[in-house]
This record gives C-alpha cells, structure tokens and sequence, in this order.
C-alpha cells in the first residue's frame, strides 16, 4: 500500500509541476506597447538598444557604408511623433520575431529603416540603416 501511496504522490507532484511550468512560461512583448515606451521613456529606450549598434549610412560620396554606435554617441529616437507626419511617411512592419519602421521623407531625401528585433521575448532595436540623401 505505502508503494501505491508513493507512486501516487510522484505522479501527482510531476503532474502538477508540468502545469507550474506552464503557466509560468513568459509571453512575448507586444510590439506596440514596447514601442510606446520606448518612444516615451529615454531610459527605458536605452535599456532597449543593442550596443555597440552597428548601422549602415552613406557617406559622403553616397557609398553605404557599416558603421558602430557606442552607448554613449546614441542620441535617443523619437519614432512616433505626430509631427512628423507633415514631412514623414512611417511604414511599419511586424512580423514574429522582427520589426521593420520605414521612415520615408515627402519632398525631402530622408530613407531609413529601423529593424527591431526580440531576444528573450522582449523587443530591442537591433540595427538602422539610413540611406538618405
């Protein structure tokens, strides 16, 4: 009986921390709410780069060429603001695991993407490339 009784307390305690692991499984950040913050809060923006960022823009002669950001040259993005819409036009594009914000300029030479990208369910910006002109 006491080796019923055991078998029965095992299975009970294997069946019961499944459903703990279960529930305590982290869910992904929603895009849009990351997004929010990120565009509202400094610190928070800057707990959510991935430094040294590494970028693409073109130089001088128009050449596109990689560069690296340190942590301290970051300037911090404001990638929702209203009015910018004057002279902006934003795409945004989200899929499972990557995030694309298109910045594109009306009448001016403005051309940048934004790629973000989520690590460990929490979204980050991952890289940029500015191809303006």
């Amino acid at each position: 009986m006491k080796k019923y009784f055991f078998i029965m307390f095992v299975f009970a305690m294997s069946l019961s921390s499944t459903i703990y692991a279960q529930d305590t499984k982290t869910v992904a950040e929603d895009f849009n709410v990351f997004f929010k913050k990120f565009n509202e809060d400094q610190k928070f923006q800057i707990s959510r780069v991935i430094f040294p960022l590494k970028y693409k823009a073109n130089n001088e002669d128009f050449e596109l060429l990689d560069y690296t950001m340190t942590k301290e040259k970051y300037k911090v993005l404001r990638l929702n603001n209203k009015a910018d819409e004057k002279y902006l036009k934003r795409t945004l594009s989200v899929k499972k695991s990557k995030a694309t914000l298109e910045e594109r300029g009306l009448d001016s030479g403005i051309y940048i993407d934004y790629v973000f990208e989520l690590k460990d369910n929490k979204w980050f910006l991952k890289t940029f490339v500015d191809q303006s002109t």
